[in-house]
């Protein structure tokens, strides 16, 4: 049985914790759900009598967790991806643990993963957000559609970093963090949040697209399904 310890108790946080402690998940348990009021023996404490640590707080407590976690030889599942592009975020050479990304948001990382290593060199890829204003923090007034960033994945995740998880989880499975053009539209009609991703290379052009749900109790942000689509 593989030993689970949530950090976060949010909305993505709850909803592990839930479906694990219900026994939805077959061959794992839930060892303990820890949040920023939990004091630190305690979440070591979590981290030592687990197998995996899900981690989905912040990326100032990611950044915390993910090298505690790896040190500790235990894989940890990053939901904050945008902590693996703060420059202080180190992990030890020497650690034993996985840092292991979920799609979030966006799919079809497999088929880009497996294109990138026929053509890396001359392989572009953009990732393009469309969200409410209020989902990026962002005032934009009455008026239509308004691009509120383009550059990369690396700068998305540092101005947005609670919007860019999906932008940076994209960016590592192909051609890294400073190659990947990240555009976040925001857009007051917004009813559903847009995450389109393009490819071209020589291998061949795809596009994909994904209308995510909003949960307005996570701020605007997606609603997630168990398996973090």
């Amino acid at each position: 049985m593989t030993a689970v310890t949530v950090v976060g108790t949010g909305t993505i946080g709850t909803t592990v914790a839930t479906t694990l402690a219900r026994g939805a998940v077959p061959g794992c348990t839930l060892v303990a759900a820890v949040n920023s009021r939990t004091g630190i023996e305690d979440v070591l404490a979590a981290i030592a009598t687990s197998d995996v640590v899900v981690e989905a707080s912040s990326v100032q407590a990611a950044c915390t967790v993910i090298p505690m976690a790896v040190s500790s030889g235990k894989d940890v599942i990053v939901c904050s991806c945008a902590a693996l592009a703060v420059p202080s975020m180190a992990v030890s050479p020497a650690a034993t643990g996985r840092i292991l990304l979920p799609p979030g948001a966006i799919g079809g990382l497999d088929i880009l993963a497996a294109a990138i290593c026929a053509d890396g060199v001359e392989a572009r890829v953009r990732h393009v957000t469309v969200k409410s204003p209020a989902a990026l923090g962002a005032d934009v007034g009455d008026g239509g559609p308004v691009e509120v960033f383009r550059g990369t994945a690396r700068h998305a995740a540092l101005r947005f970093p609670r919007t860019s998880n999906s932008s940076v989880a994209l960016a590592l499975a192909t051609v890294g963090l400073d190659r990947t053009e990240v555009v976040i539209v925001a857009d007051q009609a917004a009813t559903s949040t847009l995450h389109r991703v393009q490819w071209v290379s020589a291998v061949g052009t795809y596009e994909f697209s994904f209308h995510n749900t909003v949960d307005h109790a996570s701020g605007g942000r997606h609603r997630r399904s168990p398996h973090g689509q």
